[in-house]
Order: structure tokens, then sequence, then C-alpha cells
């Protein structure tokens, strides 16, 4: 997404879009199969541009523990400074961009949202119980009998001090 920012007026500036997610390239991208709504505010002083984008797409993850898919709202707020030329400011948080600069590409920053904000852990719900280790049967569905009395035999000694 271009923002040409020698168009905005000073104060805040809000873009709303509806984009394909196929426009980003996003990793894993079968995860996020629908449209991506972009919710952009931008407060624009002088020639310093401070941006806030909300993102919010509804993602199909594979459960970590059960292998099944499930739905989940992806909905996250970045913030992101830039300025014009240079600046007696000197920080790490603003990007520099040239004085004759026209356009502002988020895409980037658009994809390493989703990058940086996806969940570590993948779980379809808390009390998924995953599936059995040694049959394979999704435990949310349906309860197996196997090896139900069978300890680990490295955790044999372990079992003395329950008693």
């Amino acid at each position: 997404m271009i923002i040409t920012i020698r168009d905005l007026k000073e104060g805040i500036n809000e873009i709303e879009e509806i984009v394909p997610s196929e426009n980003y390239k996003l990793p894993e991208s079968e995860f996020y199969p629908n449209s991506i709504s972009l919710k952009i505010f931008i407060d624009r002083l002088e020639s310093l541009f401070r941006f806030k984008i909300s993102i919010f797409t509804e993602a199909v993850y594979s459960c970590d523990r059960c292998l099944e898919n499930y739905k989940s709202g992806f909905n996250e707020t970045i913030e992101h400074l830039y300025q014009l030329g240079h600046s007696e400011l000197d920080s790490d948080e603003i990007e520099y961009l040239p004085d004759n600069c026209r356009e502002i590409d988020l895409s980037k920053t658009i994809h390493d949202a989703f990058l940086l904000y996806r969940p570590i852990q993948l779980i379809c719900k808390n009390e998924c119980n995953g599936l059995c280790v040694h049959c394979g049967v999704d435990l949310n569905k349906k309860k197996c009998n196997c090896h139900e009395g069978e300890i680990d035999p490295r955790f044999e000694k372990l079992k003395s001090l329950l008693k």
C-alpha cells in the first residue's frame, strides 16, 4: 500500500481500505485466505509523519495439538514514525526519508506485522486434548484405551514417590 505523503494535510488524516491478502505475499499465506482490513491514521506535523495502522483479518490456523483447522481474528495495531530530511532528533524509532520523497510504501511494514504478531502456539481452544501419541485418535472427539496403565520405564522409579 503506497501513501502519497505530499498530499496529506497537517494534523490527522484517515485512510480505510480492504485489500486482498495476496497483495502482501504473507508468510504462511494459507493462514490468511481472507481480505485484510486496514485503518490508517496519519498524524502529520510539518515533515514528521506518525502512522498508526490497524490490521484486521480472519485467520484460519491449524491447531498444533489436534491438527484441526480453526478460525481466529488477527487484529493488531502498529505505529511507525517517518521524518522527511534529517532532524536534530536522532532516534532508532524514526525512519528518515529523503527530502524529495513523495510517497511511503507500507507493504513491508504490514508484511512484518504478520510475522511479528502471529501466535507462537496455535491452539484451537485451551481445553484441546490433542492426538493420542500411540494411535493418533483425536482425543477431543473420542477416547482411546491405548497404553492406559503403561508407564515409561524411565519414570518407573518416580512412581514410588507417589505412594
